[in-house]
């Protein structure tokens, strides 16, 4: 798990001193409280979180699949300011287009909706991109670098997560 991503995710679940909150609660302390980014980008990171299996979003809620308690966020911790895929990927359509980030938040959601949520909201704004006729080639491999990197970390946990279930039964 990126220890970055779960201290920003666990921040709320620790403020609240709770192991579930309603998601407009969490985005709520991420954007608002801490000043820790706009609203749609603590969306974001929320998917990621649950796409890596962090958290399980259930209608209005979000449930905390590890123990927030457990991770320790550094006395006066920010994340970093890196621009991630889907920022980079949002400003070039903005760019080239003249659309609003929040048009293009939209139209991402809509589409990943049609998709039935089965595509991550980085690649979903890029597919849009190239479809718009935009060079996506190195956000694109990045991307698919980095899916490979969780899918190995998710592999990796579920492997130590059987080794603990079994040592725990002998």
């Amino acid at each position: 798990m990126d220890s970055e991503k779960a201290m920003l995710v666990a921040t709320p679940f620790k403020k609240r001193g709770k192991g579930s909150l309603k998601i407009t609660d969490f985005i709520f302390a991420l954007s608002l409280d801490l000043k820790w980014g706009p609203p749609e980008k603590v969306r974001s990171l929320l998917r990621e979180a649950e796409a890596e299996g962090m958290v399980k979003m259930d209608g209005e809620i979000v449930n905390a699949l590890f123990d927030p308690a457990a991770v320790e966020v550094p006395l006066g911790f920010k994340p970093s300011s890196e621009e991630g895929i889907l920022d980079q990927a949002i400003r070039l359509i903005t760019s080239h287009t003249g659309m609003s980030r929040k048009e293009v938040i939209s139209i991402a959601n809509e589409k990943q909706d049609s998709l039935k949520k089965l595509v991550e909201l980085d690649a979903v704004v890029l597919l849009i991109a190239r479809e718009m006729g935009m060079d996506v080639g190195d956000l694109a491999g990045r991307s698919y670098e980095n899916l490979l990197g969780r899918c190995r970390e998710s592999s990796e946990l579920r492997e130590q997560h059987q080794e603990n279930g079994m040592s725990q039964a002998n």
